[in-house]
């Protein structure tokens, strides 16, 4: 299984490391693993529930509709 940090997910998808910790806080994106040293750890299915979170907002979505979702 690939594992992905914040800082490379981060800049995968042009967003600051903030955006995706935001996401985690309100629940829209699951809590990520972390290393031994508190490293963030995200799964590919991290990336694909993100990919579809930031095609959901170019849709016009609000983050409240796409928790529900």
């Amino acid at each position: 299984m690939k594992r992905f940090f914040i800082g490379g997910v981060a800049k995968r998808f042009n967003l600051n490391p903030r955006t995706i910790r935001y996401y985690e806080r309100i629940g829209i994106l699951p809590k990520a693993g972390r290393t031994e040293s508190g490293y963030r750890i995200y799964t590919g299915e991290a990336i694909k529930i993100l990919e579809f979170i930031l095609r959901a907002k170019t849709l016009g979505l609000k983050l409240d509709e796409i928790k529900e979702i």
